[in-house]
């Protein structure tokens, strides 16, 4: 069973392949440093407790959406879900639902604690979008781009994660 872990520098990241060279380059130059800015937390999936091998990773970033974008009124907290990846040697096994899942779980936990709205995404491409809608889970369109994607706080507790 795979595990999720917070991203270590023992983590291997330089061969990590989704497929798509701007989620590559995220993990490989970006997510360490984030973290060490504490602009973003990055967790990524494991087949196992300590294992430098990175099967998936998922970003989580705080930010503030304005409402003309968001069906509310005035701007609004809401989690990102700033990256979600799978290598390629990896990808159709479940590993970016759990990822999903988890995120949103973490984000219904905060959202007891702090003012969170909803948790959004921006699709990389139409596929990923695709995917996200064919959960079922929920997810809307935002009104800026069909690719911006939303998903109350209140959808993500009916879901039963938290």
């Amino acid at each position: 069973m795979p595990v999720v872990e917070l991203l270590q520098p023992f983590h291997d990241r330089k061969v990590f392949d989704c497929g798509k060279p701007v989620l590559n380059e995220f993990l490989q130059r970006h997510a360490r440093q984030n973290a060490d800015r504490n602009v973003g937390v990055t967790h990524v999936v494991v087949a196992s407790s300590g294992s430098p091998h990175i099967l998936g990773y998922y970003t989580l970033v705080t930010r503030t959406v304005d409402s003309g974008v968001v069906p509310t009124k005035g701007p609004v907290a809401v989690v990102l879900l700033g990256r979600l990846a799978v290598d390629q040697r990896f990808q159709g096994q479940g590993i970016g639902k759990l990822m999903l899942l988890r995120a949103l779980r973490q984000t219904a936990e905060a959202s007891l604690v702090i003012g969170i709205h909803a948790l959004v995404l921006d699709a990389l491409d139409d596929h990923a979008r695709e995917w996200y809608m064919s959960l079922g889970w929920g997810f809307q369109a935002l009104r800026d781009d069909s690719r911006h994607l939303f998903l109350p706080i209140g959808t993500i507790r009916k879901l039963g994660l938290c």
